[in-house]
């Protein structure tokens, strides 16, 4: 592939989970690449749209890169089934619904609902990528996957993490999290957090979960929740044509 090519999409990730707009040299330093060869191909990518520049010269996502990424929401039959199910678990819950899929190390979140009048920020947002050993929702995924299907994202994550005990905790978690049927993440994710979700399973596609976050000390019952997430991550499992 070409060294342009790689270097641009390199460029394009970065950008995608900075928290805010980076100018040219942040992000030539980020990626050790040359200034000079970092600025031809930030020209390139704004012209076609992928890429927006501020007034004061900083680099964000732009409109082209957000319209690609909606035409694999719209191929990806999984999110359309999801939705609802979503909008049902925040409406009867009250709380933020998500539903992520992994993708090597990481979980990705592709659609989100969030309560009216939430003031809360929570870490999930559309696109957001976060470890998908630390998140209830990467758990859940990982949890039910064939063996030779988790070794393979086991490998993504043995190659992200330095400890060798972050790895061995999970596989041991994992055979916990089937047994339950849901995962839960107690402040992994952002502190005081609490996060529950369930695996959506369907005969192919990339393998996702459905997960709620609260604040711990709410007025919600634990056991409310975790039955709304697993209902919820049933049905649409069953629509997408899967039987247990």
């Amino acid at each position: 592939m070409s060294t342009s090519v790689v270097r641009a999409m390199r460029i394009l990730e970065l950008l995608s989970g900075a928290a805010k707009p980076m100018t040219l040299t942040s992000i030539a330093e980020e990626l050790s690449i040359p200034k000079s060869t970092t600025h031809s191909i930030l020209k390139a990518l704004v012209g076609r749209g992928f890429l927006g520049l501020d007034e004061y010269q900083n680099y964000a996502v732009g409109l082209k890169a957000f319209e690609v990424g909606a035409s694999h929401l719209r191929s990806t039959n999984a999110v359309e089934v999801v939705i609802p199910q979503l909008v049902g678990l925040t409406r009867d819950l009250g709380i933020t619904s998500h539903y992520a899929i992994l993708d090597g190390s990481d979980a990705v979140y592709l659609c989100k609902e969030d309560p009216p009048g939430l003031g809360l920020k929570l870490a999930s947002s559309v696109g957001a990528r976060l470890p998908a050993y630390t998140t209830a929702v990467g758990k859940a995924a990982l949890a039910w996957l064939p063996e030779a299907d988790l070794e393979r994202h086991l490998d993504a994550i043995r190659a992200a993490v330095s400890q060798r005990q972050t790895v061995d905790r999970l596989i041991g978690e994992l055979g916990g999290i089937r047994a339950l049927g849901f995962s839960s993440d107690d402040g992994e994710t952002a502190q005081g957090v609490r996060c529950v979700a369930a695996p959506v399973r369907y005969p192919s596609g990339p393998p996702g979960s459905i997960g709620v976050s609260y604040l711990r000390g709410s007025s919600l019952q634990d056991q409310q929740v975790i039955d709304g997430v697993v209902r919820a991550a049933r049905r649409a499992s069953e629509v997408l044509g899967y039987r247990d």
